[in-house]
């Protein structure tokens, strides 16, 4: 999978997190709708219900762990049933094993198909050159970054201008390039197109067939990678809506919180290792924060931005949404008064205390419009506010050791 290019110390600490990846069996579904042939196959929960797919397939099935994590074939994550019996041994080991430390709830259940050639098709961003690319290869089912390093020449590039798009005679020369002909080059050049046309659509920031094999007269995506931006998960309510969701009995799981801060209007919610709930009211404010908490020997847990014109409501949500992490240890708020107001923002701190009595100490730094205000509205709640941005992640830091 194509990795993207980070911009500073804390879009490197932010890293994937601003992603939001798609498991396989939905990604498919949207290849589907978007006219890229899949494997016939559905999602199972138990091992019971793996035989049952089995059984309808006939013949081989591949037993696919739904996973985030990469290299699920190495790690055990996907294997080979020859038949229903099998399908039900293997979906329950695959089940109740965990595949580089993620534990699978559901797996994909699909007919073996024989393929005489595994190719290559992807959509991505190229940060440097700000730019979109596509990208091919003759050389499919394997580490696409690895060929892309020790054999470029393998890899065909096409940079496009956004404002114009792909074009089919841009597929057909890759397709060329990488050195298909006939029908199958067609095919290709149809499928890029295709993957073109979801990245663009749904906002994406990564979306590859990998690999995207020959099987008789056609090509089918044998897997599917999608990853969304978390910015554009507003825009794109219409497709979330549509994903079926990962069966789950986990309600304090990473996706469920992500999700429960989207539909509390938190623009961006990411989670980490430490345990600093840093709130921020812009994306400058927040890069500076999370750099100076590493500075003062601090890690944050999870960072949440509010951005734009903020609401008291919105604070209210924000607090919830960080505190809700068990590994809270210490809020940290960083707040600039320009079109959001500081008694507003103070209110919506009170409001959750008012509501959520916590023990976690909350330290906020707020400067600019009614900030003095917002100060008096904080002292009721006995909550220290600091003009000193060092001073406020000092303390902060201290108070998380």
């Amino acid at each position: 999978m194509i990795r993207k290019e980070c911009w500073c110390r804390s879009t490197q600490v932010l890293g994937e997190e601003r992603q939001m990846q798609l498991y396989e069996f939905q990604a498919k579904k949207i290849f589907e709708q978007n006219g890229i042939s899949i494997p016939r196959g559905r999602m199972a929960q138990t091992a019971l219900e793996a035989e049952g797919i089995a059984e309808e397939l006939g013949g081989i099935v591949v037993i696919k762990a739904q996973v985030l994590t990469g290299g699920r074939g190495l790690a055990g994550g996907i294997r080979f049933a020859q038949g229903p019996e099998q399908a039900h041994k293997i979906a329950e080991e695959v089940l109740s094993t965990q595949v580089k430390g993620e534990q699978p709830r559901a797996v994909l259940v699909e007919e073996k198909l024989q393929a005489s050639h595994e190719l290559y098709c992807g959509v991505t961003y190229d940060f440097r050159q700000k730019s979109p690319i596509v990208m091919a290869s003759f050389r499919g089912g394997v580490d696409i970054e690895a060929v892309a390093k020790e054999n470029p020449q393998n890899v065909a590039r096409r940079l496009l201008d956004p404002f114009k798009g792909f074009s089919p005679f841009m597929g057909r020369e890759m397709a060329a390039e990488i050195g298909l002909q006939g029908n199958v080059a067609l095919q290709y050049a149809n499928a890029m197109a295709r993957l073109w046309c979801i990245f663009e659509k749904h906002d994406a920031e990564l979306v590859e067939a990998n690999p995207l094999a020959i099987t008789g007269d056609r090509l089918v995506a044998l897997d599917a990678k999608l990853n969304l931006d978390d910015k554009s998960i507003t825009r794109q309510s219409d497709l979330m809506r549509s994903i079926q969701p990962l069966p789950s009995d986990q309600k304090d799981s990473l996706q469920h919180r992500r999700s429960r801060a989207r539909e509390l209007g938190i623009p961006t919610y990411i989670e980490m290792q430490g345990n600093i709930g840093v709130v921020a009211d812009g994306a400058g404010t927040g890069m500076l924060t999370l750099d100076l908490v590493n500075d003062f020997g601090g890690r944050t847990g999870v960072y949440c931005e509010m951005g734009g014109e903020t609401t008291a409501g919105l604070m209210e949500n924000t607090m919830k949404a960080v505190l809700s992490v068990s590994s809270t240890r210490v809020v940290l708020v960083n707040l600039i008064g320009g079109l959001n107001r500081m008694d507003e923002m103070a209110k919506g701190i009170v409001s959750y205390l008012k509501k959520h009595r916590t023990s976690v100490p909350i330290v906020v730094r707020m400067s600019g419009t009614m900030e003095e205000e917002g100060r008096r509205i904080l002292s009721g709640e006995r909550i220290q506010t600091h003009d000193n941005l060092y001073e406020a992640v000092e303390e902060a830091a201290r108070l998380a050791r």
